[in-house]
């Protein structure tokens, strides 16, 4: 249902209705409406496999979740929200979270350093892909519309606007996992070099 009529409309009403069963009937299985909306996060989250060791080491295996994640929002447009906005509470997804940490400290990331590039790629994928979502968004609306050109006040915007099309999502997406990955290996590479922190 929220895949074809998205969160706006979804409710315990709507759902009842469409199992046959008065709304409430719903909260003999789930407490609440937030616990029935981290139900669906959950069956979401268990389409992303965690990649296994790679001949292009971590670098690889993070590159191909990040794709695999953002892969999701695209059959999930509707939904993706969720994994956005909610976090993790329940057996299975907490299963998926258990693994991700596991590869990166399987790589050789020290706990601290594992949550810091899990926490990074969680927040750069989440953020391009609702960005994507809502730029496809936009360019459905404007399919509908007559689209006005870019005014004369804004000559940076008309020499880039090009780029800023989701025919170009991909490579900025690329370019973006590109520098998030470099930056961590060099912070990883220098680490050793680091002062300890004060105790």
């Amino acid at each position: 249902m929220i895949d074809k009529q998205g969160l706006e409309t979804f409710s315990s009403r709507r759902l009842g209705a469409r199992l046959g069963v008065e709304g409430m009937a719903l909260y003999k299985h789930y407490p609440s409406m937030d616990a029935l909306l981290d139900a669906v996060a959950e069956l979401l989250i268990v389409e992303v496999q965690v990649p296994g060791p790679q001949p292009g080491g971590w670098q690889a295996r993070v590159r191909q979740f990040a794709r695999d994640y953002r892969q999701l929002a695209y059959r999930h447009p509707k939904s993706y929200a969720l994994l956005a906005t909610r976090r993790f509470t329940r057996a299975r997804s907490l299963s998926v979270l258990d693994s991700i940490i596991g590869a990166l400290l399987e790589e050789g990331f020290t706990p601290a350093q594992a949550v810091e590039l899990f926490r990074a790629i969680n927040h750069y994928c989440n953020g391009a892909c609702l960005d994507e979502l809502a730029g496809l968004a936009d360019q459905q609306r404007k399919k509908k519309q007559r689209e006005e050109p870019l005014g004369p006040g804004l000559p940076h915007l008309a020499k880039v606007a090009s780029y800023l099309a989701p025919a170009h999502f991909e490579a900025n997406f690329e370019a973006g996992l590109d520098a998030l990955l470099a930056g961590f290996d060099a912070r990883r590479r220098s680490a050793v070099n680091l002062p300890h922190p004060p105790q």
